[in-house]
């Protein structure tokens, strides 16, 4: 990152991350917007998603990626969902990127403490941690459902007790409209660990909408959250990176958040973080 290299040079040095950039700075952007698309993904595709919302790097909860259609000028970073990604072949493969330079980071487990996600125990990944630190590339903690709690605590507590490299943490945040309260929540966990923080999925939600009718929430006052938060994002020296989680449009929980609609068209949200801190060197694979 231009403004701040120095303090995140020395926050790698403490903290063994092995890199002296936090980010890929490209176009005239801060490197830190991400994109995170399934490619299953029916609402627009993948990959013009991802160009579409001129991100700096983008994943997409999978271990490997269809490289040859992949955005040029964006970072893939790859991902270990959960225990059964955790193979020799997944770990030969990512090898032979780190050695084609196409890979510089790599995502630990999604939302481990959740039955309907990666569903692990603590110890269990623990138990396969030296395996991805093997690899030999900065490596982000397991991204619990929420950051501050008893799961990721209990991981990050074992590390340091093991002697377990975790670079960075990364974050989950599905909240409401109160941006000072989520500042506030990665401040307590950056100051408890003093590491730096990737938010790799984040949103507004209200869990109790059953119908997008009933969601108490509008996109105007998601948009208007997402422009006061991102600014306090992009100050925060040990935030290196953030991703927005854009949910289907058709979600009840979640549909305001979407930044593409079911024609694959930007929504208005979508718009203003496409504009946030561009990437302007992005394009479509050739």
């Amino acid at each position: 990152m231009k403004t701040n290299s120095l303090l995140i040079l020395s926050l790698t040095l403490l903290f063994a991350c092995g890199k002296k950039d936090d980010t890929t700075t490209t176009g005239t952007s801060n490197g830190k917007k991400g994109a995170c698309f399934s490619t299953y993904t029916t609402d627009g595709t993948w990959n013009g998603n991802i160009v579409k919302l001129k991100a700096n790097w983008f994943y997409t909860w999978g271990t490997d990626a269809p490289l040859d259609v992949a955005p040029q000028n964006a970072e893939f970073v790859t991902m270990f969902w959960g225990s059964g990604n955790v193979t020799d072949a997944n770990i030969t493969y990512v090898n032979n990127l780190k050695k084609e330079g196409k890979v510089k980071y790599i995502l630990g487990f999604n939302e481990p403490d959740l039955s309907d996600q990666s569903n692990m125990t603590v110890a269990k990944a623990l138990e396969l941690w030296p395996k991805l630190e093997s690899i030999g590339l900065p490596l982000g903690s397991p991204a619990a459902a929420w950051p501050t709690q008893k799961w990721i605590y209990d991981f990050l507590d074992s590390c340091i007790v093991k002697n377990y490299r975790v670079d960075f943490i990364c974050v989950h945040m599905y909240v409401g409209l109160d941006d000072t309260h989520f500042v506030s929540v990665l401040s307590d966990l950056y100051n408890k660990y003093h590491k730096p923080i990737w938010i790799t999925e984040f949103a507004t939600v209200d869990n109790n909408a059953t119908t997008v009718a009933g969601n108490m929430y509008k996109p105007d006052q998601v948009l208007g959250f997402m422009q006061r938060l991102l600014p306090k994002l992009d100050s925060l020296p040990y935030v290196q990176r953030y991703s927005w989680f854009s949910s289907s449009p058709t979600s009840a929980r979640l549909w305001p958040s979407s930044l593409i609609d079911a024609s694959g068209n930007l929504t208005t949200l979508g718009k203003w973080y496409a504009d946030h801190e561009p990437n302007n060197s992005i394009k479509a694979a050739q």
